[in-house]
Order: structure tokens, then sequence, then C-alpha cells
């Protein structure tokens, strides 16, 4: 429809790079007029203020080189009605920035990996997201496997038939369809394979409906004991800015969510878009809002396009 407002070009900070714009608020202050020497009331933008007990967390987790982050989600905690939301990015959203292949899961190797690298993703997702995470957890696939295998394995329920070989990524995926008890081998083929229908799409839905079982279980009377196991695995394979008392307070705040009322999304958006011969996923703007303010945004104001830079299909001509 043509009163359909369109995405405005991204704000760049000199460098080619767009730059977060944060929503503000109306405020009323009071200046001196020039003129009459009187005090006035004026209007002013500040920045939006940030929600108390309102928590998003990036968590990610690296290919098999330790590269490409090809898992991008946003977990939300709301600690005032302990509510959960979880939030995938599909690894092949198109972006903009000086990139050969102008996918977002191309920033944290863009960015030389490690610190720098989540860094940078954390700065493309609130440009692109219209806000700022709290936290971030990157999760090798070592680390993955052995955090499955810490609680005993997780019972989960294979959608369909999942085979794949690829000796050249030491990848090998085998498993039944129906419910089972997935041990952290099985489960790391059962997040990575990507042969749905829908690709990458439906392999988001599976990977959120694993991360609930998951936590879940570790957040289960039997697994508690394993809780000093645990901080030893986080401790030596993922790098995160959250504090140990961090964790701990996430934790007991967890365990008072219902994990089966949790809302989870994967941003929707089309296929198809084409740059440097690279098929990209381009998000549709309006849908992107419509979920984040929703569920995920933090401030006392609403997050319009203004604030966001999302490279459309359209916008590649």
């Amino acid at each position: 429809p043509m009163d359909i407002q369109q995405p405005q070009l991204p704000v760049s900070d000199g460098t080619g790079e767009p730059v977060f714009t944060p929503p503000t608020t109306v405020e009323m202050e009071t200046q001196i007029d020039e003129d009459s020497g009187l005090e006035v009331q004026v209007e002013v933008q500040v920045p939006a203020s940030h929600k108390e007990g309102f928590y998003n967390i990036l968590i990610c987790g690296t290919d098999n080189a330790g590269t490409c982050t090809d898992t991008i989600m946003i977990a939300r905690l709301d600690v005032t009605d302990h509510s959960l939301a979880l939030l995938s990015v599909p690894r092949d959203t198109l972006i903009y920035g000086n990139y050969t292949v102008p996918k977002i899961n191309s920033v944290y190797a863009g960015a030389g990996g490690g610190v720098a690298g989540i860094e940078a993703l954390e700065a493309k997702l609130a440009e692109t997201l219209g806000f700022q995470v709290d936290g971030y957890v990157l999760i090798q696939l070592e680390a993955f496997i052995e955090l499955v295998d810490l609680a005993g394995g997780v019972e989960f329920n294979v959608p369909e038939r999942l085979y794949y070989s690829d000796p050249s990524q030491d990848l090998y995926i085998d498993l039944q369809p129906g419910l089972q008890t997935l041990d952290g081998v099985q489960a790391m083929g059962l997040v990575r394979y990507r042969g749905y229908d829908m690709a990458d799409i439906a392999r988001t839905g599976v990977q959120q409906d694993f991360i609930k079982a998951l936590a879940a279980k570790y957040l289960s009377f039997t697994t508690l004991s394993k809780l000093p196991e645990l901080a030893q695995v986080l401790q030596e394979n993922v790098i995160t800015d959250l504090s140990l008392g961090n964790m701990v307070y996430f934790g007991q705040e967890l365990l008072q969510c219902d994990f089966d009322a949790m809302f989870t999304h994967t941003l929707e958006g089309e296929g198809q878009a084409y740059v440097n011969g690279q098929d990209c996923y381009a998000l549709f703007p309006e849908a992107m809002l419509e979920v984040v303010n929703a569920y995920f945004n933090p401030y006392d104001a609403e997050i319009t396009l203004d604030n966001v830079t999302v490279r459309t299909k359209e916008s590649l001509g």
C-alpha cells in the first residue's frame, strides 16, 4: 500500500557503518527566554528510560570454525511478571555495512571475533532492532555438547527424519523422528540441521524449542545439584559480559518462570535478496517492529522506523 511508511536510509557515523538511534520521549523543561528574561516551559526530546526489571540477553552460537554466529537469539526476561520471550534473527539477514557477504552472521568474524566481534554484533542488532541488549553469551560448539551431556541429555520430539553427512565439517547427523532423549552430539546435530523445506527459518523454530527444553531441564530440581559443574563449563567455554552474580540472579528469577508460556518468534522476511552473488534474507520492517514493541522493547517509548536501520529487498533496486 502507498501509505506505508518506508524505513529511512541508514544514518552513518562517517565510516560507512550505520549508527543506533534510540527512541526518545518529550519532557517539559524550564528555560529562560532570551527576549523577555522570563522563565518559560519548552518541550525537549530526552532519551527514553529503560523499564525496570526488563532484560534482553543476546545468545549466540558459533559454527565449527568458530568464525560465524550461525545461531543468533535474544532472550527476554521480565522479572516483574516473570514472563519470557525468545527472538531468533536468521543468520542470512541482509544488513548494511562494509561486508563482502552482507549477512548478519558475518559481523562477528568481520570484527575479528572474540569480545570485539560480539560487541560489533551487539551494535548491528541495536541499529537493526531499535534497542540495545543488556548482556551477551557466546557459546562454542563443544560447550553446547557439554551442557547437554551434563544435564543427562534432553528429552525432545524430533520433528522429522534428519540425515546429513559432511566430513569436511566433521558433521554427521542421523536422527529418527519422535520423542527421545538426545545426548550432546545428537542435540548439536539437531540444532545445526538445515535440510528442512523452510531451511534456516524452520531450523530456528527447532532451536527455540530445544533451548526451552534445555533451560527447563537445568532449572529442574534434578539438575540443580550440578550448578558448580555448569559454572565451570561456562567459565571455560563461554564468552560473556555477565558476572557470576548476574547469572545467579537470572537463575533464581528463571525458577519462577513458566517455560511452557514462553513466547518464541523468528523475524519475518523474504529470501532471494541477492548481493555480491549471495542470497540474503531481507526483513519486513513493520512486522519486525510489531513484535519488538509487543515483547522486546525495553524502553518506556515506542520504537519506530526512525530508530531502526533495516536493509530491505526494495533497497537493492
